[in-house]
């Protein structure tokens, strides 16, 4: 089916953006890469949107104000989600090793599985409690492997220079004073950064459903959806960025190579996932199960471009959540 080919290619460029990010934030800082990025893919998804209407696609009216106010507010909370959960993932990925951030990222089947109950009322199977517990059980064995941080070395030192060189330190989220300040990120205990990851988690999983919920009809299609999400997403990180009075090395940014790979990688990801959202018989449940082929990118990417350690405890931890995934949908 295209929507699963869709999904698993979204998976796997996401993990590879996962590996980018790291990369790119020991160039510049959080703050620097979020607005970088964001920019960046936006001014890629307004040239793909150019190009759908001039081949006819939609009528330009059509395709920029067509759509229900109603749908305009739902995509802006979708873009304050994901502003949100941006901020806690590149932090907490910023200070774990990538393949320790890509297991912690499953929690998100868990997150959904929840919402499903809570909000939609679905009531879960005794497989699908039992592949939740597993799920549980393999982020809990993690904890045994996340001291292993071999990247903490190679990674911290550049980025505390970068940092204090430029004086605007990790993005001034945490520090009343970025200036003043640069090492304050550092006080934190690793557990705090496990704290962000599942927040960013849990809001990735409330954007995620509101995704089948915006496209479970005909009245948008992937290309709007993904241009007015983008224009939202990079106005708050503007608002943000001004509102903190944050100084940005655009020249730095610029010249950041990982950043503009970062930005095709998530315009191609998302223009997928969007699409296989356009399918009726999607299922949210069934294309949280593929992302999870992202998994397996970080934790390799993690051991070939990072030298991280413990790779082969981290694949058995990822194999017991990825079975309780399969369990739950089985």
């Amino acid at each position: 089916m295209v929507w699963i080919a869709c999904v698993l290619l979204y998976g796997v460029l996401k993990g590879a953006r996962e590996i980018l990010k790291k990369k790119a934030m020991t160039k510049s800082t959080v703050i620097e890469v979020l607005v970088a990025y964001t920019t960046l893919s936006f001014l890629i998804v307004i040239a793909t949107s150019a190009w759908e209407i001039c081949t006819g696609t939609m009528p330009l009216r059509t395709y920029l104000f067509g759509l229900r106010p109603g749908y305009y507010a739902a995509i802006a909370v979708k873009s304050f989600v994901i502003f949100v959960a941006w901020i806690c993932g590149f932090r907490a990925l910023r200070k774990m090793p990538v393949s320790v951030y890509g297991i912690l990222d499953m929690a998100r089947v868990v997150f959904s599985a929840l919402l499903g109950i809570l909000i939609l009322g679905e009531r879960p199977s005794l497989m699908q409690a039992g592949g939740i517990v597993l799920v549980c059980l393999g982020l809990f064995l993690l904890r045994f492997v996340k001291e292993d941080e071999p990247t903490k070395a190679e990674e911290g030192k550049p980025a505390e220079v970068d940092v204090s060189a430029e004086k605007t330190a990790e993005d001034a989220v945490v520090t009343a004073s970025a200036e003043q300040k640069p090492e304050a990120p550092a006080k934190h205990k690793p557990g705090f950064y496990v704290a962000l990851a599942m927040v960013s988690c849990f809001l990735n999983a409330v954007s995620g459903n509101m995704d089948k919920i915006l496209m479970k009809d005909d009245r948008m299609s992937s290309g709007q959806l993904q241009l007015w999400y983008m224009f939202f997403l990079v106005a708050f990180y503007v608002i943000y960025t001004l509102a903190r009075r944050i100084h940005l090395n655009f020249r730095g940014m610029l010249k950041n190579p990982w950043i503009w790979g970062l930005s095709i990688l998530f315009v191609i990801a998302d223009r997928a996932l969007f699409i296989a959202n356009g399918y009726a018989e999607s299922r949210v449940i069934v294309m949280t199960v593929l992302k999870q082929a992202c998994t397996i990118v970080t934790i390799l990417g993690g051991w070939l471009v990072f030298r991280e350690k413990k790779i082969i405890r981290k694949l058995l931890c990822a194999a017991v959540v990825i079975a309780g995934i399969v369990l739950s949908v089985c």
